[in-house]
């Protein structure tokens, strides 16, 4: 009796905090999206414009809407939102606007509602009822993929550890940022699919039913659609099913598996190569293998010449600089892994991966961005990692140890979206490392200036 009444007190706390977390979570982002009047920018409007231009157009289409957005549009507020040439096309996948469509259509009813009872409101796509219900749909999907997270390490390493270790990355990694600020861009939506796919591959017995197989290779594509990064984490289910005991008969068994999940992420997948045919004329065509020679390289990938430091400690958007709690989660990986857990070498072997490409990127440093946005898809390994080291504090002492480097590493990341917001830090162009250190004791007054001087 006495057990599972502090079991029901420490669930309580757990959801009481997790509660808090969304709250904050989403009055960040209605705060600034009142700020600014508007939800999707940046390139977020590369996946907003599409879907916008299939309901209202029926095309793929898109210099009506950035038209649009390079105009001051003051029926809406907010001004300019592009300054670059009109695109005819949108060089983003088409997953995000498919996935997010739902709260799209909610929007619409809702700005029909809103002119049908006398409110000055245009019904077209392009108003913020859209973008707030858009955005709103990103942010349910960001937190579900968390508490994904959250189920799978409290599976391995309990309650207090698991919900430590997503508090932490949650708010002390660049998704919070994904998640508040840029909503309309696709690392929240990412993260979910991805979260969902190594929860699926690691925590549930999937390689002896087909319906699972097909379940699994749907979100597999469904990811790639959203980011065609993730398409490297198919590795998972490969090592899963590599690292496992098999005889002659098994090892057909998991051939066949394996073809039945890579058949269903093709078949996915398969959607983008439509959109390419319908905008290029072929399905070899994508923007994205074709930026870097445009910008006077070679190539858009150098796989020869990674440049695996600068991604991880330089100041232009390295990742365990801008966010060093990553450094001790992947820390706490890599431990594991030593001592030979096979789950945990499969999520690291996902996430070097991840590096390499980033890396061989000729953009390595992620464009005008908050710290290192390409990992948004690798949450779940993080906390995987994190809260291994957590479930090792069994003191009270070492408890509060986790808890105040947890606590320190949170204001870190939220000074420094303060700083990038403020103008203290530029968003393109690398930082050093002293002046994001001597910042943190400025950007509170910094940031209220640059509020009231709007």
């Amino acid at each position: 009796m006495e057990i599972s009444k502090i079991n029901n007190n420490q669930e309580f706390w757990i959801k009481l905090i997790f509660f808090i977390a969304a709250l904050i979570t989403l009055l960040v982002f209605i705060g600034h999206f009142s700020l600014v009047r508007f939800g999707v920018f940046s390139d977020g409007l590369g996946y907003y414009a599409p879907l916008r231009s299939l309901f209202f157009d029926g095309n793929l289409n898109v210099s009506d809407e950035y038209t649009f957005y390079s105009q001051s549009a003051s029926h809406f507020g907010g001004g300019i939102r592009w300054t670059y040439p009109i695109p005819q096309y949108s060089k983003y996948t088409i997953g995000m606007g498919l996935i997010l469509s739902p709260f799209f259509i909610i929007g619409h009813f809702i700005a029909v509602l809103l002119k049908t009872i006398g409110l000055n409101i245009l019904t077209n796509g392009l108003t913020w009822p859209y973008e707030l219900l858009y955005c709103l749909g990103s942010i349910f999907f960001g937190l579900a993929g968390l508490f994904i997270c959250y189920k799978g390490a409290r599976l391995r390493y309990g309650p207090w550890a698991a919900s430590l270790a997503v508090i932490g990355i949650w708010f002390a990694s660049p998704l919070t940022y994904y998640l508040s600020i840029e909503s309309s861009m696709s690392h929240a939506l990412s993260q979910f699919l991805i979260s969902l796919f190594l929860y699926l591959c690691l925590f549930t017995s999937w390689e002896n039913r087909i319906s699972k197989q097909i379940y699994l290779g749907i979100v597999l594509g469904l990811a790639a659609l959203v980011r065609p990064q993730n398409i490297l984490f198919s590795v998972v289910p490969f090592l899963f099913l590599l690292f496992q005991k098999q005889s002659k008969d098994t090892a057909v068994k998991r051939i066949r598996s394996l073809f039945i999940v890579g058949i269903a992420t093709l078949i996915v997948i398969s959607i983008q190569t439509i959109v390419y045919q319908i905008q290029y004329g072929t399905v070899l065509t994508s923007p994205y293998l074709g930026e870097g020679k445009a910008t006077g390289l070679g190539s858009s990938f150098d796989w020869l010449h990674p440049k695996i430091f600068s991604v991880l400690f330089s100041g232009f958007h390295g990742l365990f600089i801008w966010h060093p709690l990553l450094l001790i989660a992947v820390a706490g990986l890599l431990f594991c892994s030593l001592k030979f857990s096979k789950k945990d070498i499969i999520l690291l072997i996902a996430f070097i991966l991840q590096v390499y490409l980033t890396a061989s990127w000729y953009c390595w440093y992620q464009g005008t961005c908050f710290g290192g946005r390409m990992f948004c898809n690798c949450v779940f390994i993080f906390v995987m990692g994190l809260a291994f080291l957590w479930s090792k504090c069994n003191t009270r002492l070492m408890k509060s140890i986790a808890i105040t480097i947890t606590a320190f590493f949170i204001l870190w990341n939220f000074s420094l979206m303060l700083q990038l917001k403020s103008g203290m830090i530029p968003a393109d162009k690398p930082v050093a490392f002293s002046m994001i250190a001597v910042n943190h004791f400025k950007v509170i007054p910094a940031f209220a200036r640059h509020i009231f001087n709007r």
